[in-house]
């Protein structure tokens, strides 16, 4: 009896690997996304542009408002779940001040007028997961800036509403998938050198 129930165990515990595998190929997701993973409200006047940073192992964004509105920082570490830490306001200089750069809590800034901000555009996300009936996945009308941080696969968007935070995400390829799964069941020992 005591033989039967450790057979039984041994089977059970060999089964959960191959149903993890069949779960995670469910769950795969054939499309390609541009998906809005969070929202801040507006609290100060339009967004001029973004710039991005890293203070140790924290994110931050810094959004530039319209000339004497000062700037807003971020704590973007969790993309899903923005952190306003506050609204900066320039020391009092005796005129526009406009960002150079930013690096982790220093900033660079500037005493001459940026450049004329642009008209406010509509920014749309497309789907062409079907080529010949592509639709607008989403609409963002009167956006003053919009910047990528590439490395992240983050996109922000400012419009009138306040700050959107995007992510782009590339579907799994299911062939490397399966190439993996082979690999894992089956070990290196079946990929001879």
């Amino acid at each position: 009896m005591r033989i039967y129930h450790l057979f039984s165990i041994v089977v059970m515990v060999a089964a959960i690997p191959s149903l993890d595998a069949k779960d995670k190929k469910s769950k795969l997701d054939p499309q390609d996304t541009i998906e809005v993973v969070a929202h801040i409200p507006a609290t100060t006047g339009p967004v001029r542009r973004f710039m991005t940073t890293q203070h140790y192992s924290r994110e931050y964004l810094y959004v530039e408002h319209d000339a004497g509105q000062g700037v807003t920082l971020v704590d973007i570490t969790n993309s899903s779940h923005p952190l306003v830490l506050g609204e900066v306001s320039y020391p009092a200089s005796g005129g526009a001040t406009t960002l150079v750069a930013v690096s982790g809590t220093a900033v660079l800034v500037t005493n001459q007028p940026a450049l004329a901000s642009s008209t406010a555009q509509s920014i749309r996300i497309m789907d062409f997961s079907d080529v010949k009936n592509p639709r607008v996945a989403r609409e963002f009308s009167r956006v003053t800036a919009i910047t990528r941080d590439e490395p992240r696969r983050l996109i922000f968007v400012a419009n009138d509403e306040g700050i959107w935070i995007l992510h782009q995400r590339l579907a799994e390829d299911p062939e490397v998938e399966r190439a993996y799964d082979y690999y894992i069941r089956y070990g290196p020992s079946m990929y001879p050198r």
